[in-house]
């Protein structure tokens, strides 16, 4: 069969609930009317690849907003909660019989995921959909990688080979006339090299950071666009919705500023260039202090408000405007300045054992609250020329380098809530 490879060929690597961030992405290429003429993958992305192939993307953002821990293993009662993988003291009980389902099935019972692919993908529409769909997985007989095409998958096989694709360590390995299979992952979790070979030279990766092994891409000759997830959020088997959620809008979000339809560094702003021409920045703020990773950015503002929200820890996985960030990093700061206001209206011995924790904290390096919270009480509670303040602060802005502009804009904002408590001296609170 012939298949297109001037199109963009979708690779998307292994990483278990992770997957999810592949759905976003996709959803992101389908609004920019990106050509995706072939779909390849490894365990998680070789099920996603194979639906996305299908044209069933609507079906795998469905399954993706309803999936539970049950739908993918079998584990006794005690085990799940809320949808969810719950290990804890009142799990206790159910351990004989999950040990003796390990050990029938000589690992964890897969046979929910199996029915739920097969329930919900059409083979025959994926072989006449035109696109071109591979997997990557490891024949356990003779330890040999298998990279296999839908030409090469026996009718009637296709969840098979996906099954055997993404045979996780510790899941019961999937059998194909006799041979047993494991985890695709082990051999290469992000099937690029595999796309090389097939002829493609415009080539998009999804890499959700996963466990297992990524190869290096030989990219000579060839156009690839790298998305990988640029927050580091739960773990493979987090079913937590909460974080499924989160994890497929940042899979969107990733995209579409790679693409360069939103930008940013830590955030996602729609460009705004009216914005970043209008603005006259406040010349208190130490533009001249950019963050290494901010040196040659000509946008004050977007630096300006980037460098804000980090020290407020204001929600990352959000596309914003510049107003929406403006008025995001404005309710945060206030609500920091009022819990300051209340952590320092104390007794003087609060305060002195309050400087006391303050310095253990920041020189520990251990942190509760915002960066921005941390360089208000050193500036509430120490004096600006003493060695203690000037410690704090350069620790401080060591580990978080958007503390002097973001800190600057902040204050060039937000009126600072005066505090009754004076300020002390080095020696007063040592």
């Amino acid at each position: 069969m012939y298949y297109n490879t001037e199109d963009y060929c979708l690779v998307l690597g292994g990483g278990g609930a992770k997957g999810i961030y592949h759905i976003g992405v996709w959803q992101a290429l389908q609004e920019m009317g990106i050509p995706v003429g072939a779909f390849l993958g490894t365990s998680i992305g070789a099920v996603i690849a194979a639906f996305l192939a299908q044209g069933a993307g609507k079906s795998l953002e469905r399954l993706g907003q309803e999936i539970r821990v049950d739908h993918v293993i079998n584990l006794p009662a005690g085990f799940k909660k809320d949808g969810e993988l719950s290990i804890g003291l009142h799990a206790l009980p159910g351990i004989p019989d999950l040990f003796s389902s390990i050990i029938s099935n000589r690992g964890l019972d897969t046979e929910p995921f199996r029915r739920l692919i097969g329930n919900n993908l059409d083979e025959d529409a994926l072989r006449k959909s035109g696109k071109d769909f591979g997997v990557v997985t490891l024949d356990v007989t003779n330890m040999k990688p298998r990279e296999v095409f839908l030409e090469d998958m026996e009718n009637g096989k296709v969840v098979d080979y996906i099954m055997a694709s993404s045979a996780f360590p510790g899941f019961k390995n999937p059998k194909i006339d006799g041979a047993a299979f494991m985890d695709g992952g082990i051999y290469d979790n992000i099937p690029y090299a595999m796309a090389r070979k097939r002829g493609y030279r415009r080539i998009i990766v999804s890499d959700l950071s996963a466990l297992g092994r990524t190869r290096k891409p030989q990219i000579d000759g060839c156009i690839t666009i790298y998305i990988k997830n640029s927050i580091d959020m739960g773990w493979t088997f987090d079913m937590n919705r909460e974080f499924l959620n989160a994890f497929m809008l940042l899979g969107y979000l990733d995209t579409m500023r790679t693409f360069g339809r939103l930008v940013g560094y830590s955030y996602f702003l729609k460009p705004d260039e009216e914005s970043e021409n209008a603005y006259t920045p406040s010349p208190s703020i130490p533009f001249g202090k950019k963050p290494h990773y901010m040196r040659y950015d000509k946008r004050k503002l977007l630096v300006a408000l980037e460098c804000a929200a980090s020290i407020l820890n204001v929600e990352r996985v959000h596309a914003y405007s510049y107003g929406e960030l403006e008025a995001a990093i404005l309710k945060s700061a206030s609500a920091t300045e009022d819990k300051i206001a209340r952590v320092v209206d104390t007794s003087r011995e609060g305060i002195i054992a309050l400087t006391k924790g303050l310095r253990e904290t920041i020189l520990g390096g251990v942190f509760t609250e915002c960066p921005y919270y941390y360089d208000r009480l050193v500036r509430a509670l120490f004096q600006p020329s003493s060695s203690s303040s000037r410690i704090l602060k350069k620790a401080l802005e060591k580990l978080n380098p958007e503390l002097p502009i973001g800190a600057a804009w902040i204050a060039s904002h937000v009126s600072e809530r005066p505090v009754a408590t004076p300020v002390f001296s080095t020696k007063e609170t040592e």
